[in-house]
């Protein structure tokens, strides 16, 4: 080097600068970068899990009003109708409400717990314990609460769950159990439907028997109004055959002697009398009443037939009435006989313990 020159500055070091002052700043920039964007990652988090939250809200409520919609059809809806069809309808319509109320439940809780045993449980019994308030609030009402609808409330609930189960299954989860408590649900929940079709078809068979006792069906479309009655044996000294059978109706001073055919086959045009075969087997006469009228009826007593019957000490007997009388009985108007509505053996108040047998009610 030249005395007294100025040193050339070395190209190392003129390389160097740039390096040693650019990776600092990368640096900065990089670490400014991930924090932007971790700030950001946590922002879209938390407005997910708020979005989500709101979300679970609006499900569960959107949930709570159809279980209460579904509820209030059983509290508040008068289906109207009367009848054996109708009131077995109305008995089943309980179990896919409850059905429909069980699922919702058990969606109203967290998916993850969804497929747990546990959570199943939990649905059914809620959904039973609603079924049971619902009949006790129905009763406070004025109208009579039902076992026999908290069991078909359980049935529904229980089919529900396990047709969802299935529909919801996880591989490997075996399936009978969903399935066999599904089928006793849906059967147990079928059987009074199918019972009123086996009652109906029973009596266009036997038409134009009226109603009779010789098994089971005779009773489905009658009731005594409080009397204690049965299927028996007809006793030996008035039984035409062996093991003849009748309805026994028992009476006292508490319970009149009646026997009502709330839902008679209608039509009974092209027949000329109806005939009632009845047995006294006590040794005082009985004094009944047979009453018949149509679906137009207003009420009234002098709007229908009320024949006064007077049947004789330990003695069976058949009683035979015209139906020209019965249709000419209202008293301004002629019965109609294509729409007969109700059918009515009974007696007074306050008769001494006895009992009277009916074998049958039939057109002639």
């Amino acid at each position: 080097m030249v005395p007294g020159s100025v040193p050339a500055p070395d190209s190392g070091a003129e390389f160097s600068v740039g390096p040693i002052c650019a990776v600092p700043n990368q640096a900065i920039a990089g670490r400014f970068a991930d924090d932007w964007i971790l700030r950001r990652s946590r922002q879209a988090k938390a407005s997910n899990e708020v979005l989500t939250a709101t979300q679970k809200t609006i499900a569960r409520a959107l949930l709570a009003i159809g279980m209460a919609g579904s509820l209030s059809l059983l509290l508040f809806v008068e289906v109207p109708g009367h009848g054996l069809w109708h009131r077995a309808l109305l008995d089943s319509a309980h179990a896919p409400i409850f059905a429909a109320v069980a699922v919702l439940l058990l969606l109203m809780r967290a998916p993850e717990a969804r497929t747990r045993r546990s959570a199943y449980v939990i649905a059914f019994v809620a959904a039973l314990v609603l079924g049971i308030l619902i009949e006790v609030a129905q009763s406070l009402g004025g109208r009579p609460g039902s076992a026999f609808d908290v069991m078909t409330d359980a049935a529904g609930a229980a089919a529900g769950l396990a047709l969802w189960s299935l529909f919801k299954r996880q591989p490997g989860n075996h399936p009978w159990p969903a399935i066999a408590i599904a089928l006793a649900g849906i059967t147990f929940v079928a059987w009074p439907p199918l019972q009123a079709a086996h009652a109906y078809a029973h009596r266009a068979v036997v038409f134009p028997t009226i109603v009779d006792f010789r098994g089971p069906e005779g009773l489905r479309f009658v009731t005594t109004e409080g009397s204690p009655a049965w299927i028996a044996a007809l006793p030996a000294p008035w039984a035409q055959a062996v093991d003849e059978r009748a309805l026994r109706i028992r009476y006292d001073e508490r319970h009149v002697a009646a026997m009502r055919i709330v839902e008679p086959q209608a039509d009974w045009r092209g027949y000329s009398i109806v005939a009632v075969d009845v047995t006294n087997p006590a040794a005082r006469e009985l004094q009944l009443t047979f009453r018949v009228f149509d679906s137009a009826h207003n009420g009234n007593h002098s709007d229908r037939l009320n024949l006064p019957l007077v049947i004789p000490p330990q003695t069976r007997t058949t009683i035979r009435v015209a139906l020209a009388a019965v249709e000419s009985a209202p008293q301004g108007r002629s019965m109609d006989l294509a729409r007969i509505a109700d059918v009515m053996l009974f007696g007074r108040d306050g008769q001494p313990p006895a009992e009277l047998y009916l074998s049958r009610i039939w057109l002639e």
